[in-house]
């Protein structure tokens, strides 16, 4: 049950992005911003 929510989850999460790459892409800008906010501090 716990890997069918799991899956469920990616799924929605990726459709909602449009694409696999675009939520990885999505991952990658959000990484990027946060780690410009740790330098700045």
């Amino acid at each position: 049950m716990k890997k069918i929510c799991t899956v469920l989850i990616m799924l929605f999460t990726c459709a909602a992005c449009g694409t696999i790459g675009g939520a990885i892409s999505g991952a990658g800008t959000d990484m990027q911003k946060a780690g410009d906010w740790l330098k700045k501090k």
